[in-house]
């Protein structure tokens, strides 16, 4: 009996314990239900033939496991995430976001995308040669961690702490899903990120709009502060921002030009007219993936409910998150900002780190983008889109940086799944598919030859 087989005949256990997993709510930002999806999956896990354990990391648990293989002496180390995104807001659900409703062979729930549907998958592929009594093509190590929707701030520590624990050849972020196109994709790294935010407080307590000629406005400051950043161009005015951008290789810039458009599929998607600048094909491409960025994620100050209220506020905030390319250095750039602010005469703007991650990135010729190229071409008789970098970010570099191995992103999740959104949702017949996927990704990675 082949890997389809097993999960089609045991699909009704399969789809349960995806549910069981998904109304479980494990919202890192509120730290509402971690610990208890950490027991939860080590249980799920179990149940599976497959022996976790749940060790206690600075912050949130990790969940970690080893499957050995009889016939290989490769390892590779799978890594995703339990923990979701808060549901908010809540009234835009159809269904409640906790109790993974299925309907037509869609589930909807938080996490049923991003990434609970990734781990159910993989871990029924891993369950197949273990209740089938056949070797795994390959060792394999678990590491599910449960603070990654919040930058992974402990996972770096954990990482280091146990490089001899996580030893491995290769790693796969099991984080991911299909392209626009219905095509697989592959991520051979990501932008890292600078999240921060800005603050200034003026008076004791907000004053009545009317002593606006002679009081400070925070609000203004901020609003100012936040003009002096970026341009109406797009391009980032902090001196020294763009130094360290590594330029594009040939063979980064060969993947751009295979990948198929996306503008099409996010304008329609989202209903807006054109992309910002109305850039089109590959050179929308190359922003998205190349270019570093500059985002206002949210403000805060004064009144903003129904109706009016003349006030002058005392506070003002914003935050911002900062994506970042190849070579380019949180640290140093968190240094740059506060210098530019200065420079600007915002001295009274405090500016607070909440979070950052490196950039990273693997060749194209590693042989774990190799094998996964494969796995994906057998499993959805499609060429793989093949990313030189994700546009968003994720812990990667714990791999590449402190472990160093070479690394891919990629999953099963649907294109447009609504992940971070109201209506998150996945379906059987995706779950299914990422399940031979994964398979197919073991098999392939015992097969290709590995540097030596």
């Amino acid at each position: 009996m082949d890997v389809l087989s097993y999960t089609k005949l045991t699909l009704e256990d399969f789809i349960d314990k995806y549910r069981c997993f998904l109304k479980q709510p494990s919202i890192s930002a509120r730290n509402m239900g971690v610990r208890e999806c950490a027991s939860l999956l080590r249980d799920l896990m179990e149940d599976s033939g497959i022996y976790a354990e749940v060790i206690q990391s600075k912050g949130n648990p990790v969940v970690y496991s080893e499957v050995e293989s009889r016939e290989s002496d490769k390892t590779l180390l799978v890594y995703s995430h339990y923990d979701v995104q808060p549901p908010d807001p809540i009234n835009e659900w159809i269904y409640p976001p906790f109790e993974a409703v299925i309907v037509n062979g869609k589930v909807v729930a938080r996490g049923a995308s991003d990434s609970k549907g990734n781990i159910i998958a993989f871990l029924k592929a891993v369950e197949y040669y273990v209740k089938s009594e056949k070797s795994i093509p390959v060792n394999v190590k678990f590491l599910f961690e449960g603070e990654e929707e919040i930058g992974s701030p402990n996972l770096p520590d954990f990482v280091e702490a146990h490089k001899s624990l996580l030893k491995a050849d290769a790693v796969v972020c099991w984080d991911g899903g299909l392209h626009p196109s219905n095509r697989p994709s592959i991520c051979l790294g990501v932008k890292g990120i600078l999240y921060v935010e800005l603050r200034c407080k003026t008076a004791k307590v907000d004053v009545h709009s009317s002593y606006a000629p002679v009081i400070i406005n925070p609000a203004w400051r901020i609003v100012w502060a936040l003009n002096s950043i970026k341009s109406q161009d797009g391009r980032i005015r902090i001196k020294g921002w763009y130094d360290d951008v590594r330029p594009l290789t040939s063979e980064d810039a060969k993947l751009i030009s295979e990948i198929p458009p996306e503008d099409e599929d996010i304008v329609r998607e989202l209903g807006i007219k054109e992309l910002l600048g109305g850039v089109r094909g590959v050179d929308a491409l190359r922003k998205l993936i190349c270019e570093p960025t500059a985002n206002i994620a949210g403000l805060k100050s004064g009144y903003i409910e129904e109706g009016s209220k003349t006030v002058l506020p005392c506070e003002a905030v914003a935050k911002l998150d900062f994506r970042l390319v190849v070579d380019q250095k949180p640290d140093k750039l968190f240094d740059l900002l506060r210098r530019h602010l200065d420079d600007e005469g915002f001295r009274d703007v405090e500016v607070v780190k909440l979070g950052s991650l490196p950039p990273s990135k693997t060749h194209p010729s590693a042989p774990i983008v190799q094998a996964s190229s494969r796995a994906a071409e057998e499993t959805y008789e499609s060429k793989p889109v093949v990313y030189p970098n994700a546009a968003g970010s994720g812990p990667d570099y714990v791999f590449t940086n402190i472990l160093h191995l070479d690394s891919v992103w990629t999953g099963c999740a649907p294109p447009f799944s609504k992940a971070h959104a109201p209506n998150e949702f996945n379906t059987v017949d995706y779950l299914i598919k990422g399940v031979v996927y994964a398979a197919n990704i073991l098999r392939e990675f015992k097969n290709v030859k590995t540097k030596t």
